[in-house]
């Protein structure tokens, strides 16, 4: 489907709390996750939490990103079939995610505008995505963050070998130009 005419959707940016993000995601912050594991080491002085549900296709891949600050028109969104990524941001900064939920068990092969949603981050927490979860990449505020990624290398490769930005689909990157499939322009209300 090709519209000529492109829309622009304004988005309020809400904080993420560990409701509004169940549709999406995990959150992850300053809470151990599910504490109580059995581990017998340091229990005076650590309380161990479950393993986090990362999975990933092939060989895990973790890398750092800078993004500048700043409110960008988000014009691409994707999703990933056999990961759950992960974005956590370092330092003292927020960020923020514009998200969609999963509708593939629907058979579903674009995002539903309908249920985008911009979720800010505070300095220090991150997110572990559901399988499908539409998403861009973060989002800087008024300062420069430094994001922590957990990907599969397939999908890190796959982006790397693009030599323009484009609609892909491959890799485990099924990534869509919203302006051409659905006429439509992201804008954060900020």
């Amino acid at each position: 489907m090709t519209i000529s005419q492109n829309q622009i959707l304004k988005i309020p940016v809400i904080e993420a709390d560990t409701e509004n993000i169940k549709p999406y995601g995990h959150l992850l912050g300053d809470e151990v996750s599910k504490p109580g594991l059995g581990i017998p080491f340091y229990q005076e002085r650590v309380i161990e939490g479950e393993n986090i549900d990362f999975s990933y296709r092939g060989t895990a891949t973790f890398r750092t990103a800078k993004i500048m600050p700043g409110y960008p028109p988000i014009i691409w969104l994707e999703r990933h079939m056999h990961m759950t990524q992960m974005f956590i941001g370092l330092g003292q900064s927020p960020f923020i995610m514009v998200l969609a939920s999963p509708n593939h068990d629907n058979g579903e092969t674009l995002p539903d505008l309908n249920q985008v949603k911009a979720l800010r981050f505070s300095p220090g927490y991150g997110l572990l995505l559901h399988i499908g979860t539409w998403h861009d990449f973060p989002i800087a505020c008024d300062r420069s963050v430094i994001i922590l990624t957990a990907n599969s290398d397939e999908v890190v490769t796959a982006l790397n070998q693009m030599q323009t930005p484009d609609e892909m689909n491959q890799g485990d990157v099924y990534k869509i130009s919203l302006p051409k499939r659905l006429g439509y322009t992201i804008q954060l209300d900020i």
